[in-house]
Formats: structure tokens, C-alpha cells, sequence
């Protein structure tokens, strides 16, 4: 059986250390972007949710209006 032996330096494992913490940084900030958008359109859908719900309480108030004698909107 032979075991192949492979020495690391100190300077090859530290380079190593750090391009694997800016991977891990490029990822964490991808994932908040990611966020921030996914919040962005959540609230885009939201708004527009509320403009095209019609008002419950006007509705509401209608139904005893006499239309004859209401100002036209």
C-alpha cells in the first residue's frame, strides 16, 4: 500500500482560508440582495392588493343610499 504524503504551507493554507471566507461573503450578500428584493416585490403585491380591493366600508354604506339623490361619482 503506499500513502502519498502532500505537505501544505502555512501561506497556501491561508490563501485557501481566505478565498473560502470571500466565497462565503459573496454568498451571504447574494442571499440578503436576494432578500431585499423578495421583500421589494412582496410589498409591490401588497399595494396593489389594497388598490383593487374595493373599500368594504363604502360598499357597505351604498346599500342605503338612495341612488336617485346621490351626487353621481
Amino acid at each position: 500500500m503506499s500513502a502519498n504524503i502532500r505537505i501544505i504551507k502555512r501561506s497556501e493554507r491561508d490563501a485557501t482560508s481566505r478565498a473560502a471566507k470571500s466565497r462565503a461573503a459573496e454568498i451571504k450578500n447574494a442571499r440578503h440582495a436576494t432578500r431585499e428584493i423578495g421583500g421589494q416585490v412582496t410589498t409591490w403585491i401588497r399595494e396593489f392588493q389594497q388598490r383593487h380591493t374595493p373599500d368594504p366600508r363604502r360598499a357597505f354604506a351604498s346599500l342605503f343610499v338612495d341612488p336617485a339623490t346621490s351626487p353621481v361619482e
